[in-house]
Order: C-alpha cells, then structure tokens, then sequence
C-alpha cells in the first residue's frame, strides 16, 4: 500500500506548478503566442489559438489535479501538457535552436524573444520535464485505489511536502535560469 500524503502532495505540486506556470502565459498570451511561433513548428496563423488551448489545458489539468475524484483524468492531462512542451523543446534543441524562450511561464521572462535574456533552451529543461512528468505518475497510482484514503491529520503533511516540492522546483528553475545565463557570457 502507498502512503497517501507522498501520492497528493506529489499531484498537489505538480497542480501548483502547472497553475502557476498557465497563470504566468494567461497573463500576457500575446507574449506566449510569440513564443509558440519562435518555435517554428505549427503553421502561420496557427500559434495564438494553439497558445489559448495550451494554457487553458495546462489551467484544466492544475485544477483537476487538485480534486481528489478527478485526480487521474488530472494527471493524464498534465502528461499530454508535458508531452507537448518536451517534443518541442526537444525538436527545437535538435535543429540547434537554442536562443528562443522556453515558453514555460517563468516569472522573470516578458514579451517576445525574452529567450536570450533568460539563456534559450537546453536539454535541463528536458530532463526538468521528465521529473514533472513523474510527479503525475502518483495521481494515477491513487486513482488505481492502491493508496488507503487521506485522513484529516494527513493534511498538514500534504501541505508542507507540497509547499518544499514547489519551493524545490521553482530553486531548481532558477538555478537553471542562472546556469543558461552564464553559459551565455
């Protein structure tokens, strides 16, 4: 049996991440598009409404997360949403485009070709997907019913361990911000 505090608060910061991550791109969608189309892979005309449906998808699968009934349906989506981003960075790192933001939501970015300023694409990015992406593995093992059901004295712990989850994944980002950036200099 799992122990449920480690499976929600594993979905909890993967919703809190993804939340963040669609709040930042709903914020400024023009900026977002910009970036979509920098990647070079859908066709013209074809980034702002891919924009708008990526980042309501990645809102949907944060919320769905968070509902324990609806965890799984959650999880899958936040796969298909990293899914995405990953091929894409990927498919841009192997033609050699690096300087183009990553379009992730990061805080500090803002406007078009923000990329160079916050050091463009690397392949850390690809592996800091993947470790999202295993964050959604323990959704689906609770929808699976292999976990016994929260208590209320669990929440405390689901808090805290969500809270250092999304405090470790936001030092990671910007230690690897720092790192793109210095090996820019």
């Amino acid at each position: 049996m799992n122990d449920p505090v480690l499976l929600y608060a594993a979905s909890a910061a993967l919703a809190c991440v993804l939340l963040l991550g669609a709040l930042e791109k709903l914020k400024d969608m023009t900026g977002f598009a910009a970036v979509v189309s920098a990647y070079r892979i859908l066709p013209a005309g074809w980034s702002s409404a891919f924009a708008w449906v990526y980042a309501l998808t990645e809102m949907l699968a944060g919320t769905l997360l968070l509902v324990p009934s609806r965890q799984a349906i959650g999880a899958e989506l936040a796969l298909l949403v990293l899914a995405a981003a990953t091929l894409a960075l990927a498919f841009n790192l192997l033609r050699g485009h690096r300087d183009i933001d990553c379009g992730c939501g990061r805080p500090a970015s803002t406007g078009p070709g923000r990329g160079a300023q916050r050091g463009g694409l690397s392949w850390w990015l690809v592996v800091r997907n993947a470790v999202l992406a295993l964050w959604a593995a323990p959704a689906l093992i609770a929808a699976a019913g292999q976990s016994r059901g929260l208590q209320w004295a669990d929440a405390a712990a689901v808090f805290g361990l969500t809270m250092a989850a999304v405090g470790l994944y936001f030092t990671a980002n910007h230690l690897l911000a720092s790192h793109l950036k210095l090996r820019n200099l």
